[in-house]
C-alpha cells in the first residue's frame, strides 16, 4: 500500500503474514504424543521518500521480520510436567520410553532501520547514509528443564527407584531450568557511494562502508563468558565471569571501487565490468548463542548408580506439581553446585564454551571483471571471472586439543566444550561463462557454464578438523566445492490474444512454462584413518580419525552412479588402496601418533596426512525442476485494480526421478566392508500445487 500525502512526500507499507501449522504423532503411538506445531513467519516494512529538490531525494525505511512457535503452549494437552523414563534393555527386549516429547520455543526478530540520501552533482550521484539493525534472539531450551531418569529393569520402575538422574539444573537452586536467555546484537553501518559517470562509455563507482557487530549480550545480564589465561596458563588460568560474548572490532572500514566501460568502437555491442571490494559480517548467531552452555547458569550433573546395590547418589525421582507445567518440578539440592573464584565448579569437571576476548571481524575480499557482447539476432554472450579471499572465520576445536598439542598443562576442571577461533581461511575463483537468447513469441532462454574452484581449512563451523595445531595440514576442497557445473533455462508466456481482446487474455492466456536444467561434476570427499588407542592430543577430546599416510594407487575415477552404488572403485577395500598412520611403540618413534585416553594429554603430533581433504571427487548430479503457471486477470474494481489475477502454479522438482546421491553419505572409513559406496541419495521427484491472489 502507497500513497503521495504532498507533492514531495511519499509513503509505502508492505506486510508479509504466513501462518503454519501441522499436528502429528510425535513419538510413539499414544494420545499424548499427538503434537501441534503452530508457527508465525512475518514481515513488516514502511518506506518514506521526501524530494527535496529536483536534486536531492532521501528514503527512511524501516522493517521488521521475525517467526516464532511455542510448542509447550500449543500442546496443552502434553503432560511435560512427567520426567522422560527409560528402562534398560531387558535380554533382548527393548522398552519404549516414557514420558512426553517436548517441543521447542523459538522467537527470533530482526529490526532494522536504514536511512540513504542521493544527490545529483553533474556528472556524480552521490549515495549517503547509515543504517542499524538490532537482533533480538530467544534461547530457551524447553527440553532442558525435564529431568530424564534411567531405571535397570520394569520392576524398578514400577517402585520408582531409578538408578540414574539428568537434566539441566540451577546450579544456585537446584531446579530444573531452561536455560532463558534473551539474547541481543547491535549492527551499525555507515556508507557513502559515487557513481562517476566519466565520459558517455565510462562510469566509475567509488564507494566506502564503515560497519560494526557488537557483541552479543543477554536481556537478564546472565550471559557468561569464558576467558583463558594468558601463556603457559591459558587453560589453568582460565575464568568464567559475567559479560558479553566478546570485544568487537570497530575498525571495519571496507573500500569498494568498480567500472563499466562500453570502448566507441564497437557501437555499444561490447561492456566491459570489473571491480573490488572488501566486506566485513557478523558472526552467525546461532554458534554465538552456544555459550549459554557455559557453568553458572546451567549444570548438567549425571547422578547415577553402576549396579542396584549401590549407594544413592543423591537421585529425586518427581514429577512436576502440574502434570501440564514445565515450571513446577522440584529442587534437586544435590545438584546445587558451588563455584570458585574463577567461576568453575569447585567439584567434578565441566564444559565450556571460548571465543577470542577480542574477536576480529569475519572479511571477505572479492573481485570480478567480465566482458559482455551482443552477437546480434538477440543472441548476448558473456565472459567473466570472480573471485573472493575470506579471513578471520570460524575454525571450530575442542578447546584442550590445541593447549596440549603446545605442551600446555591442562585444567582437571575442564573436560571440553568448544573453542570458536577465527584463524580459518578460504578462497573461491572462477570462470563464468554465459549465453543468452530472447526468442520471438515471448520465449527466452539462457545456458550457464561454471568452472570453479573453493578451498578452505574448513567448511562447516561445527566439525572439528583432525590438526588444529597447523590449520595448512587441513586446507583442501570446500565440502561444498563444485567444479563444473552447467545450466539451461527457459521460460515461455504466450500472449494469446492482443488489443481489444484483453479481456480474452485475461481469461484463456496468463500461461507461463519454465524449466532449468541443472548439471554438475558433484561434491568432493575425504578418507578417514581410525585413531588406535583413544585420541589424539587428550583422552577427551575426541579426535579419533585422521587422513590416511599415503596413495597407494589402483583405484578407480568414476564418478558415476553405478560407481558409487557398488564402491566398484575400490573393490579390494580401502586399506588396499590408502596406508593408515602408524601409533608410535618402542620400535617406531617417527611418522607415527600417540593415541591417549582417560585424563592423559601430551604434546606429541600426528604426521600430516599424505592424502589431504577432500581429495576424492564424488558422483555427479542432474536434474530437471519444471513449473507451469496459469493467472486468470479479474475485471479492474476499485480497490483490487486493473492488475488483479489469480494464479495457480504447478511446481515439478526433479521431474524426472533422478538418482542423486548425497556426498556425506559415502562411507569413507577405509576400514569399512562398504568404502566408497554412497548410502543415502538427495530428494526423489517432488510435486507441489499453489495458489495466489495478487492486487
Amino acid at each position: 500500500m502507497d500513497a503521495n500525502v504532498t507533492q514531495k512526500d511519499r509513503i509505502a507499507f508492505a506486510i508479509y503474514w504466513v501462518p503454519q501449522s501441522s499436528t502429528f504423532l510425535n513419538g510413539p503411538a499414544r494420545a499424548y504424543n499427538l503434537f501441534h506445531h503452530s508457527q508465525i513467519n512475518q514481515a513488516f516494512s514502511a518506506i518514506w521518500d521526501r524530494t527535496i529538490s529536483t536534486t536531492f531525494l532521501n528514503e527512511f525505511r524501516t522493517n521488521a521480520a521475525g517467526w516464532r512457535w511455542n510448542e509447550i503452549n500449543s500442546n496443552p494437552q502434553s503432560p511435560v510436567g512427567l520426567p522422560s523414563d527409560h528402562i534398560d534393555q531387558i535380554g533382548s527386549i527393548t522398552l519404549n520410553s516414557f514420558g512426553p516429547n517436548v517441543g521447542s520455543i523459538l522467537n527470533q526478530w530482526t529490526y532494522s532501520y536504514k536511512d540513504v540520501a542521493t544527490k545529483i552533482l553533474g556528472r556524480h550521484t552521490i549515495k549517503f547514509g547509515g543504517e542499524l539493525t538490532r537482533l533480538f534472539y530467544l534461547q530457551d531450551c524447553a527440553g532442558c528443564g525435564v529431568p530424564n531418569y534411567g531405571f535397570f529393569n520394569l520392576w524398578d520402575f514400577l517402585n520408582d527407584a531409578p538408578h540414574n538422574e539428568g537434566g539441566g539444573f540451577n546450579p544456585n537452586t537446584g531446579f530444573p531450568t531452561t536455560i532463558r536467555q534473551d539474547d541481543r546484537e547491535n549492527l551499525w553501518g555507515l556508507f557513502a557511494q559515487d557513481d562517476f559517470k566519466l565520459r558517455r562509455n565510462l562510469t566509475l563507482n567509488l564507494g566506502l562502508r564503515w560497519s560494526y557487530f557488537g557483541p552479543l549480550s543477554s536481556k537478564e545480564g546472565n550471559m557468561l563468558s569464558a576467558i583463558p589465561g594468558s601463556g603457559a596458563n591459558y587453560m589453568t588460568g582460565l575464568v568464567v565471569r559475567k559479560g558479553n560474548s566478546w570485544n568487537a572490532q570497530k575498525h571495519n572500514v571496507g573500500p569498494q571501487i568498480g567500472f563499466a566501460w562500453s570502448p566507441s568502437r564497437f557501437k555499444d555491442r561490447l561492456a566491459v565490468r570489473g571491480g573490488y571490494g572488501l566486506n566485513y559480517n557478523q558472526e552467525e548467531i546461532a554458534i554465538s548463542a552456544n555459550i549459554s552452555n557455559n557453568p553458572g547458569l546451567v549444570v548438567f550433573p549425571f547422578l547415577g548408580m553402576a549396579t542396584p546395590t549401590s549407594m544413592n547418589p543423591g537421585i529425586i525421582y518427581a514429577t512436576s506439581a502440574n502434570v501440564h507445567s514445565l515450571f513446577q518440578y522440584p529442587a534437586n539440592p544435590n545438584t546445587v553446585s558451588s563455584f570458585g573464584p574463577n567461576g568453575l565448579p569447585t567439584t567434578g569437571s565441566v564444559g565450556v564454551q571460548i571465543f577470542p576476548t577480542d574477536l576480529p571481524t569475519m572479511r571477505v575480499h572479492h573481485y570480478s571483471f567480465d566482458t559482455q557482447y551482443d552477437l546480434g539476432h538477440d543472441f548476448v554472450a558473456t565472459l567473466g571471472y570472480q573471485g573472493s579471499l575470506s579471513r578471520d572465520i570460524f575454525f571450530h576445536e575442542n578447546p584442550n586439543a590445541l593447549p596440549a598439542a603446545l605442551g600446555l598443562t591442562l585444567n582437571p576442571q575442564i573436560a571440553g566444550g568448544d573453542y570458536w577461533g577465527v584463524s580459518g581461511r578460504g578462497n573461491y575463483n572462477a570462470m563464468l561463462a554465459e549465453l543468452n537468447h530472447r526468442f520471438s513469441r515471448q520465449f527466452m532462454a539462457d545456458a550457464q557454464f561454471t568452472w570453479a574452484k573453493s578451498m578452505d581449512t574448513s567448511s562447516g563451523p561445527y566439525f572439528e578438523q583432525p590438526y588444529p595445531f597447523n590449520l595448512s595440514l587441513n586446507y583442501g576442497r570446500s565440502d561444498y566445492n563444485v567444479g563444473k557445473s552447467f545450466k539451461l533455462y527457459g521460460t515461455w508466456q504466450p500472449v494469446i490474444f492482443h488489443g481489444s481482446n484483453s479481456w480474452m487474455e485475461k481469461i484463456a492466456g496468463g500461461w507461463t512454462l519454465s524449466g532449468i536444467f541443472t548439471l554438475h561434476s558433484g561434491f568432493p570427499w575425504s578418507p578417514v584413518v581410525n585413531i588406535v588407542g583413544g585420541s589424539l592430543y587428550c583422552g577427551s577430546c575426541g579426535y579419533t580419525t585422521v587422513f590416511p599416510a599415503a596413495y597407494l594407487g589402483g583405484a578407480g575415477t568414476s564418478t558415476t552412479n553405478d560407481a558409487f552404488k557398488t564402491g566398484s572403485n575400490y573393490s579390494k577395500g580401502g586399506t588396499a588402496y590408502f596406508s593408515a598412520p602408524v601409533p608410535c611403540s618402542a620400535t617406531v618413534t617417527t611418522n607415527c601418533y600417540t593415541a591417549f585416553s582417560g585424563n592423559n594429554f601430551g604434546s606429541a603430533l600426528p604426521p600430516g596426512p599424505g592424502v589431504h581433504r577432500n581429495t576424492l571427487s564424488g558422483p555427479g548430479y542432474r536434474d530437471v525442476d519444471l513449473t507451469l503457471a496459469k493467472a486468470f486477470g479479474l475485471p479492474r474494481a476499485l480497490i483490487l485494480g486493473e492488475n488483479a489475477k489469480v494464479e495457480f502454479r504447478l511446481d515439478a522438482y526433479n521431474i524426472f526421478n533422478n538418482l542423486n546421491f548425497k556426498a556425506d553419505s559415502i562411507s569413507n572409513n577405509i576400514a569399512n566392508a562398504n568404502f566408497g559406496q554412497a548410502t543415502q541419495a538427495l530428494g526423489a521427484r517432488v510435486v507441489t500445487l499453489g495458489a495466489r491472489f495478487n492486487f
